[in-house]
């Protein structure tokens, strides 16, 4: 077990030992938010065959290269008909908006460049150049192309490309259960009114929704109180879930008793303690076999290792390409506190300022205990260990909430 290690050693040690879920086959339109697990391949040219771009005619541009011509109408092409006859010179097709090009035809005159004529015929006013208005087939995907990755995450225009590809249904990662244990005996359910000594179960929620955020199956909260007996009890019932996540009871205090627990129940523990704040009293380890975070309990610090650590391990288990959220330069608009020896988790507001310049502040007090710092940020601000001071002016890597 090491302790008191760094942050790129700390999601190192948690990415080697988490393990891809398997694999399952669900309809496409329950995919939005899962990870493929599969490549998506075009069967098809997409479109499958040349079509209008416009509703016009359907014509040989070089009937027209004069400017002007009075062409014979032969056929009338709805969005969905087939063609009937094909287009030679002289002659036209009517035809609508992604309905099949006749074959001869080169070109769409719109029917704004259009005139019916007494006798059933066209005049054709404005000259088409070949190719004009028509959408050739395979202008989208062609047949064997790679039109979707395994590991990518399922987005709107994803589904409306497997609904175009056919693929009615999908391969996708199982999304892993998450139990999230929050341990006090001072904790109330948010239900419940404030009495002396006691404080609502923020974390415990918090954490679930970051669960479902990531892409995870998060149970019902559990609550552990601060007996053996307690956290024994929900250690059992939390290993129904594929990953085990506790908020507080992994430091050094008299009634932090989960670690303890943990270990009597078989733990592997791996690590303990990151040079990092908020968040310096984190656990990971393995519980038959399935990854367990001991989170503290401040809710700062259970949101912000959550997503350093939790976040990208549920990434590796659902085989997603993009593990990390990505860092960007930014300028600091004011001081922030620093402390050489760790690694700061600053809560941030972020803004692009009138020049074009990305600047970023924190949100005030980054005490690990105001969980409406991170309510008011929209990004971390990364401050490395090896920094003694963050002083405005100072370029910074911030990673966006995407929440």
């Amino acid at each position: 077990m090491q302790t008191l290690i760094s942050v790129e050693n700390a999601r190192l040690i948690v990415l080697d030992a988490v393990r891809v879920q398997p694999v399952e086959t669900i309809d496409f339109d329950a995919s939005p938010g899962r990870t493929l697990a599969e490549d998506i391949v075009s069967q098809d040219d997409i479109p499958p065959f040349a079509n209008s771009a416009m509703d016009g005619f359907a014509l040989l541009a070089e009937d027209v290269a004069g400017g002007v011509a009075s062409l014979e109408v032969i056929d009338d092409i709805p969005a969905g008909a087939v063609p009937s006859r094909e287009v030679t010179r002289g002659t036209c097709a009517r035809i609508m908006t992604g309905a099949p090009v006749p074959a001869g035809a080169n070109a769409i005159a719109p029917v704004e460049w259009t005139e019916a004529l007494p006798d059933g015929r066209v005049r054709i006013k404005r000259a088409p150049a070949p190719g004009m208005h028509v959408r050739p087939a395979g202008q989208d995907a062609r047949r064997g192309q790679r039109m979707m990755a395994s590991g990518e995450v399922v987005t709107p225009p994803g589904i409306g490309m497997l609904a175009t590809l056919g693929y009615a249904r999908v391969a996708v990662r199982k999304a892993p259960v998450v139990a999230v244990i929050a341990t006090g005996d001072e904790l109330l359910h948010p239900s419940e009114p404030l009495t002396p000594g006691r404080i609502r179960n923020s974390s415990g929620y918090a954490l679930c929704a970051q669960v479902a955020a990531a892409g995870g199956e998060p149970l019902p909260p559990l609550l552990a109180r601060d007996t053996a007996d307690s956290i024994r009890l929900v250690i059992q019932q939390a290993l129904v879930a594929d990953v085990l996540v506790f908020s507080g009871g992994v430091s050094v205090g008299d009634y932090d008793l989960v670690k303890q627990q943990l270990d009597e129940a078989g733990m592997e523990l791996l690590f303990w303690k990151v040079k990092q704040r908020p968040g310096n009293p984190l656990a990971f380890g393995l519980l038959q076999g399935k990854p367990v975070f001991g989170l503290p309990g401040n809710p700062v610090s259970s949101a912000m290792c959550f997503e350093q650590y939790v976040r990208p391990a549920l990434a590796r288990m659902l085989g997603r390409t993009t593990l990390t959220r990505p860092r960007h330069p930014a300028i600091l608009a004011a001081d922030t506190a620093k402390v050489p020896g760790l690694h700061f988790f600053s809560r941030g507001v972020a803004r692009y300022e009138a020049d074009g310049r990305l600047t970023v502040r924190d949100t005030g007090s980054q005490a690990s205990n105001l969980y409406s710092s991170v309510l008011a940020a929209n990004c971390i601000i990364h401050l490395p260990e090896s920094w003694a001071e963050a002083k405005a002016g100072t370029q910074v890597e911030i990673e966006w909430l995407t929440w």
